[in-house]
C-alpha cells in the first residue's frame, strides 16, 4: 500500500511540474487519475444530483489553480480540499444545510473471473445494502468513510481535507464503523444462516 501511495506520489509530481512547464496534455493524467474518486467525494458530500456538475467544477478550478500549488502537502490532499470547498460552495448557493443521502456508492468490486449468478446476485445485494447504510449515515461520518475507506486516505490527510483535528477523524471513523457493524451484523448473520 505504502508503495502504491509513493507511486501515486511520484506520477502527480511529474504529471504538475509538466503542468507548470507548459505541458497542458499533463493535465488529463490528473484527470484520469482522480476523476472516479473525485466524483465519489463529491457525490457523498452532496449527493447524486449535484456529483457530475462539480466534479467538473473541482477540475476547472484545478486547472486554473494549479500554478499556485506550493507541495506544502500531497497533491491529492489539495485536490481533495479544492473538492470541498466546490461542495461548500455549492451548498451554500442551495441554500442547503442538510443534504440526503448518497446514490450508487460502489464501495465492493466482485472478484476476477467469472462468479456464479448466485454470487453476484449476493454481491449485488451486499452492495446494496452496504449503500444504504453508508446512505444512513450523518454526512460528517459518510465523508470520513469515503476518504478513509475507499480513497485509502490516511488520517492526518483527511484531518487537512476537511480541516478538523486527527482526533475527530479516529473518532468519526471509530462511530461510522461502529454504526455500519450494528446496521449490516444482521443482514450477515441472517446470510450465514442455512436456507431450509
Amino acid at each position: 500500500m505504502e508503495a502504491e501511495r509513493e507511486a501515486r506520489a511520484r506520477r502527480d509530481k511529474d504529471a504538475v511540474g509538466r503542468f507548470l512547464m507548459g505541458d497542458e496534455a499533463a493535465f488529463v493524467v490528473l484527470v484520469d487519475a482522480y476523476k472516479d474518486s473525485v466524483h465519489q467525494f463529491v457525490r457523498s458530500l452532496l449527493g447524486a444530483g449535484e456529483a457530475e456538475d462539480q466534479t467538473q467544477e473541482v477540475f476547472i478550478q484545478v486547472f486554473q489553480s494549479l500554478r499556485s500549488f506550493r507541495e506544502d502537502s500531497s497533491f491529492s490532499t489539495w485536490l481533495y480540499c479544492l473538492a470541498r470547498n466546490v461542495c461548500r460552495h455549492c451548498l451554500r448557493a442551495l441554500g442547503a444545510a442538510k443534504r440526503g443521502p448518497t446514490e450508487e456508492i460502489e464501495p465492493l468490486d466482485l472478484p476476477d473471473g467469472e462468479p456464479s449468478p448466485l454470487a453476484r446476485l449476493e454481491a449485488e445485494e451486499m452492495r446494496a445494502l452496504v449503500r444504504a447504510a453508508v446512505d444512513d449515515l450523518p454526512p460528517a461520518h459518510r465523508a470520513v468513510i469515503v476518504l478513509s475507506h475507499w480513497e485509502r486516505l490516511r488520517y492526518e490527510e483527511i484531518s487537512e481535507v476537511l480541516e478538523i483535528p486527527e482526533g475527530t477523524v479516529k473518532s468519526r471513523v471509530h462511530n461510522a464503523v461502529a454504526a455500519l457493524t450494528k446496521n449490516l451484523l444482521p443482514h450477515l448473520q441472517q446470510a450465514e444462516e442455512p436456507t431450509p
